[in-house]
């Protein structure tokens, strides 16, 4: 029986050999002072010039904002009454027009990407992000939309109380952001190109092309528009879909494919129609540039810079430690037992008094 628990035992041992053994040839680096020191430096090299870079090319974006809500031009009138305009808290609101002027200090280089940003939206709540329904969203015509899309899958007709299904369905659909824009630069029109805003992978997979119906096309409501001629030649549409992770945000909303001076005269025309009002959000208008990093941003190079910069300190602080007070590396006398009252003893000759 022990010769037979021996075989078994023996079966379950691992190859003899240098791998499962692990005695193949390894650097075991000692961390001296020095060594900390020199990584640190190198790392400091590399990230302090990184991060000029990254600062230099997020300030070389050109970039005017203004915000339009808290205009009295944009916000006079929204509200059919004057009871609901003081507290500023409806769902309901007519929508208003108004113009606004901007004077770029620098000149814009086209393109020109025009934004909208938002504040205090929460895009990524759980019953906003759930109800949609990508398979309808897609073209496929499988899948329980009506209890994907609760509380927007359905409409009922005024007329004989029927319901109709909505398509493409859902809270996010249905509040779509319904603000539009008209540029004048300087007296001339200036068109704003829609096209090549949304992720070519959403276009071509996730958005198919085919007819809304029953939207909510309804201007006098927190959000929504008419979406065409399809889901997926409807890239406003598409960018307003992609959800967005914190409650301030900006998304694409066109591009302007000139110059625009510097000291020119901007006007645009704002139609002030998705209400922010309900819940003390705020809307802005952005025109900007891009680099070859993106949009304005200095949040990446700041990080380099002072990740780069403690690096380089730190450095300096191993630095000082190898050159004074300099110390033996794998000296005995300087473990904690090897003291005695904080004299160090001699390592072979021990104090038990």
């Amino acid at each position: 029986r022990l010769a037979r628990v021996r075989s078994e035992m023996g079966k379950q041992e691992p190859k003899n050999s240098r791998f499962t053994q692990q005695q193949l040839p390894a650097w075991r680096p000692t961390l001296t002072p020095a060594a900390v020191s020199g990584m640190l430096f190198a790392v400091a090299v590399v990230f302090i010039p990184l991060g000029a870079v990254c600062l230099g090319a997020s300030n070389s974006v050109d970039e005017v904002r203004v915000r339009y809500d808290d205009d009295p031009a944009c916000f006079q009138g929204f509200f059919p009454t004057a009871a609901e305009a003081d507290r500023r808290r409806s769902d309901a609101g007519a929508g208003t027009t108004c113009v606004l002027t901007l004077t770029p200090r620098r000149t814009l280089k086209a393109p020109v990407y025009v934004y909208y940003e938002m504040t205090d939206v929460l895009q990524n709540h759980r019953r906003f992000v759930k109800s949609r329904s990508d398979d309808q969203l897609a073209g496929r015509q499988h899948g329980d939309f009506a209890t994907a899309c609760e509380p927007k899958a359905h409409v009922v007709n005024e007329t004989d109380g029927t319901k109709r299904a909505v398509n493409p369905c859902g809270l996010m659909a249905w509040s779509t952001f319904n603000d539009t824009y008209a540029f004048e630069v300087d007296g001339v029109n200036v068109p704003v190109n829609s096209t090549g805003l949304a992720w070519r992978s959403d276009v071509r997979e996730k958005f198919a092309d085919y007819t809304p119906a029953n939207v909510n096309d309804d201007a006098a409501t927190r959000g929504g528009r008419a979406i065409g001629p399809s889901v997926s030649r409807d890239e406003r549409f598409i960018v307003w879909m992609r959800t967005a992770a914190l409650p301030k945000f900006r998304k694409l909303w066109g591009r302007i494919e000139r110059d625009v001076p510097a000291g020119s005269t901007v006007r645009v025309k704002v139609r002030n129609a998705w209400n922010a009002y309900a819940f003390g959000g705020s809307k802005s208008l952005v025109l900007s540039t891009t680099s070859f990093l993106g949009g304005k941003n200095a949040f990446l190079g700041a990080a380099y810079l002072a990740v780069g910069l403690l690096c380089a300190a730190f450095s300096a602080v191993f630095l000082y430690f190898h050159f004074k007070p300099p110390r033996r590396v794998g000296d005995m006398s300087e473990l904690s037992w090897q003291k005695v009252s904080g004299v160090s003893a001699r390592v072979n000759s021990p104090s038990y008094d």
